[in-house]
């Protein structure tokens, strides 16, 4: 049984929330949500199915497909108490022992297929269910036909999990909203279907709803000057945007990092800004739900200060940025 990891508290946050980072730059970024995380999560305990009371027994059913947003990881939402939440995924390693693909079953049924930097999010009902991943299973297929572990969620919670790093374990790691979201940077979601009768749509409450940010080259403030993977990401917004209803209101805030003039870096930031919200609304998003605004380089992801030439310029990328605030009608859910 796993303890408690108290990094693993976060903050409730408001309707209001700030976008994490997405985009392909490398892991010096670290996501503007772990400041204020969005989510309640908990560790996730384990008990061996044996001497578990109760274990729950699933029957086949339809498969359900999952709807998170976008192919790359975005931070999840908060889930309502009639629902847990689980976040799997498989880490990116170069050890020999890597678990490579991973099948995720639970309660016995498949949920879907894991490779190396790939991520599954679903969600069940609270109670005791078993969530397990192996890598190679057949013709055995442990998860399904002799598995070990079982864990109790809790509603309105949601739980980070990565597939355990020996092989032969089954019983994913429990680990903490920052540990795993500063991981899942650039992950990509699982291309399979769930067909685990347990899992259920996720549905996410508080007016939240998350989308990632755009990062823009040194000086750079046109479409042109968005790193590579920007423009989808900006596409997936809009249409992330276009399919809630209940959003009332978008905030684009640019930014930029610390190099250069106050006065410079302003009125950067508010060029990026504007260029997105030109982006928005070519896209479909209307205007009048979209508001700009820049901090010049007074709200940095990260600090890189101790670095030097192009060590501190690479680690700027992260600073150089579009970020989206969102504010729902709560109402309307």
């Amino acid at each position: 049984m796993f303890k408690e990891n108290k990094m693993s508290q976060v903050n409730k946050r408001s309707t209001w929330c700030r976008k994490s980072a997405i985009g392909l730059i490398s892991a010096l970024l670290t996501f503007n949500a772990m400041a204020n995380p969005a989510v309640d999560n908990d560790s996730m305990m384990f008990d061996s199915v044996e001497s578990s009371a109760g274990p729950v027994a699933s029957t086949p059913g339809p498969a359900v497909i999952m709807k998170h947003t976008g192919l790359q990881y975005l931070p999840v939402g908060k889930i309502g108490n009639s629902l847990s939440q689980v976040v799997f995924y498989n880490p990116k390693k170069s050890s020999s022992n890597t678990i490579g693909v991973a099948d995720i079953y639970v309660d016995r049924e498949f949920q879907g297929a894991l490779r190396e930097g790939q991520f599954s999010v679903f969600c069940l009902l609270p109670g005791k269910h078993i969530i397990e991943a192996y890598q190679n299973d057949a013709p055995h297929y442990t998860g399904k036909e002799a598995p070990k572990t079982i864990a109790q969620l809790n509603g309105g919670k949601t739980y980070f999990v990565e597939t355990n790093s020996d092989k032969d374990n089954g019983t994913p790691v429990s680990v903490s909203r920052i540990t795993a979201e500063n991981q899942l940077f650039g992950y990509k979601s699982s291309a399979t279907i769930n067909r685990a009768s347990a899992v259920k749509p996720c549905e996410y409450v508080g007016g939240m709803s998350q989308l990632g940010n755009v990062l823009f080259n040194f000086a750079g403030n046109k479409v042109s000057d968005i790193e590579a993977g920007g423009v989808d990401i900006v596409k997936n917004m809009a249409k992330h945007i276009n399919s809630l209803p209940q959003i009332q209101r978008v905030d684009i805030v640019g930014h930029a990092d610390p190099i250069g003039t106050p006065e410079f870096n302003q009125k950067l930031s508010v060029q990026r800004a504007e260029t997105v919200k030109k982006m928005l609304i070519s896209y479909g998003v209307p205007a009048s739900m979209l508001f700009t605004s820049g901090e010049g380089a007074n709200n940095p992801t990260v600090n890189c200060d101790s670095l030097q030439n192009q060590e501190r310029n690479y680690c700027n990328r992260a600073n150089r940025r579009v970020d989206a605030l969102i504010q729902t009608n709560d109402s309307a859910e």
